[in-house]
């Protein structure tokens, strides 16, 4: 499903950004599973929002706004960034919903308008 990803992207600022997982080498992709190991696991997820970090020094980035894909991941971010980044939420391109509607839901949130005729 992450082709809705790439089509909500298109030709807004957001195209060509860097995409990774906040919480690396975990295989569970049930977000309610993953949250319910964090709150059980509070170093798991201190150790991996450190990894982020070091990423983002990697990267260069000196103050990027980081979107969060769904509200695990946005809760995630808030909880362990949320007072040394801006954080933005889009949906999870994984929701029940098609190409065309993920896109302007994205554009919505991003403030951008629709090209005409779209």
């Amino acid at each position: 499903m992450d082709y809705k990803l790439r089509h909500a992207l298109r030709g807004t600022s957001l195209w060509g950004g860097y995409l990774t997982d906040v919480i690396k080498d975990f295989e569970q992709k049930a977000s309610g599973r993953v949250m319910s190991y964090l709150r059980k696991n509070e170093s798991f997820e201190r150790e991996n929002l450190h990894a982020f970090r070091a990423e983002l020094q990697d990267l260069g980035s000196t103050s990027p706004t980081i979107w969060a894909l769904g509200a695990s991941s946005f809760e995630i971010m808030k909880r362990g960034l949320g007072g040394e980044y801006e954080i933005g939420r889009l949906p999870h391109y994984s929701n029940y919903i098609g190409r065309e509607g993920y896109r302007a839901q994205v554009l919505t949130i991003l403030g951008v308008a629709p090209p005409l005729g779209a």
